[in-house]
């Protein structure tokens, strides 16, 4: 992969027209044409306005009709979130510390331990202390980060762990410990899911912390984009 394209590159002694790029489904997924003198060409695997099926793609590399050669190559984004960091906790990561609320803000560590980059283009924050803040069952940030095979660090640009608000606070006496749910919501494979167990007290002065925090189990059948 290079980018949002899956490279191909050519035997220079290869007599190759055509290279076939099969999806899991047996079909057609692409087709690029090769001049005589040419060695490289490449598929756009992200960015289309096509669904992205992942799983096991065939290239066939074609001499008129006629097969030349074939292979396998696994096109798979499998992002998993683990850890969710609360800027109160950890003030020396990189927040905007110019913003006036920074120390509510969250940050989410998803990994990617596939083969292909995703994007990710939403962060739910299920019972979140800001969603309980405005009676709602949950809050949604969008993003547009991408995510490259590896570890990335995606930062929140909202008050997640908000527990005042410009008309009223939470009464964290009415709360114990409670789960915080975050899904994160990507272009390629499957929604990961993270939750924090976060406990609450201290009465309209709210003192919160974090008891633990876990991934959610993926499952094969959900969230699959």
């Amino acid at each position: 992969m290079e980018g949002d394209e899956l490279e191909i590159e050519i035997a220079d002694n290869a007599s190759v027209e055509f290279i076939n790029l099969i999806d899991p489904n047996g079909e057609l997924y692409d087709q690029q044409r090769l001049e005589s003198s040419e060695t490289r060409t490449s598929f756009e695997i992200l960015g289309r306005s096509d669904d992205f099926v992942t799983g096991d793609y065939e290239l066939v590399a074609l001499s008129g009709d006629e097969p030349v050669d074939t292979t396998k190559v696994t096109l798979e984004a499998q992002c998993r979130i683990t850890d969710v960091l609360w800027a109160a906790e950890n003030p020396d990561m990189e927040w905007d510390t110019d913003a006036p609320n920074w120390d509510e803000y969250a940050a989410v560590v998803i990994e990617n331990t596939g083969t292909i980059p995703s994007l990710l283009t939403e962060l739910e924050w299920a019972g979140a202390p800001v969603a309980r803040l405005q009676s709602k069952e949950s809050q949604s940030y969008y993003h547009e980060k991408r995510l490259p095979p590896g570890e990335t660090t995606v930062y929140s640009a909202g008050s997640v762990y908000a527990t005042d608000g410009a008309v009223h606070s939470l009464d964290c006496d009415e709360l114990e410990t409670e789960p915080m749910t975050v899904t994160a919501v990507v272009q390629v494979g499957t929604d990961p899911s993270y939750t924090q167990q976060i406990e609450y007290g201290g009465g309209q002065s709210c003192d919160t912390s974090i008891v633990e925090g876990s991934p959610d189990e993926l499952t094969a059948d959900g969230g699959e984009n």
